[in-house]
């Protein structure tokens, strides 16, 4: 799936996340191991490795039952059935009014989270908002970008998703009612949380940082 899609961006109620996405991507064939509890934490950078920016709130791994499936996917539980367990950080930038929001979703094999992750940017397209296509570079084994002037908050948005073997991943940064989208932190920390990722799929522990 390495066409550029471009679609809509939409909150799902379940986690408060907002699922987006452009496809195409580089990718690591160990990282299509399932990831641990303990590695699916990993993969969501600590305050050290965020350089100037706060953790400002932080959701442990935990399993996703499957009611909690069933809701991400739109009653399509199916397509979310490989999805074993997620966890997520939001992130701010003290300055400028600014947050990420970071979601983890991990798979038991790298064929259990494409259909969830061509089912979650169905949901987009989905939802109500208009938006554009967002160039963020290579991603992943695939991906998808996109910002819209309207997000969660009231204010500009971008979201990219990308899947790295056996995991999904969503970045989506919020500026504030009538504040600025700064494109370029998003894309950084999405390619941050990629390395993250793809590191623990090989069994390493995770070290990629903002700067690096």
């Amino acid at each position: 799936m390495n066409g550029k899609r471009y679609g809509r961006i939409a909150v799902l109620g379940a986690a408060a996340v907002l699922l987006a996405g452009c496809g195409g991507g580089g990718g690591d064939e160990s990282a299509d191991k399932p990831l641990s509890k303990k590695q699916v934490d990993a993969v969501l950078p600590d305050a050290e490795a965020m350089s100037g920016w706060k953790v400002a709130a932080r959701l442990p791994a935990e399993p996703l039952p499957e009611v909690s499936r069933t809701t991400l996917c739109g009653g399509q539980k199916s397509a979310c059935d490989g999805l074993r367990s997620f966890a997520q950080s939001t992130y701010t930038d003290p300055g400028k009014e600014f947050s990420v929001l970071v979601s983890v979703f991990a798979a038991e094999d790298a064929a259990g989270a494409e259909p969830a992750y061509d089912r979650l940017w169905e949901r987009v397209e989905e939802s109500v908002g208009k938006s554009k296509g967002l160039d963020a570079g290579t991603l992943g084994d695939e991906h998808y970008a996109l910002q819209t002037e309207y997000g969660r908050s009231g204010g500009p948005a971008a979201q990219i998703q990308v899947r790295v073997g056996a995991t999904v991943l969503q970045i989506t940064g919020e500026a504030a009612p009538d504040g600025k989208l700064d494109t370029d932190a998003v894309i950084d920390l999405a390619r941050v949380v990629t390395e993250r990722a793809e590191q623990a799929g090989r069994g390493e522990d995770p070290s990629a940082a903002l700067g690096d």
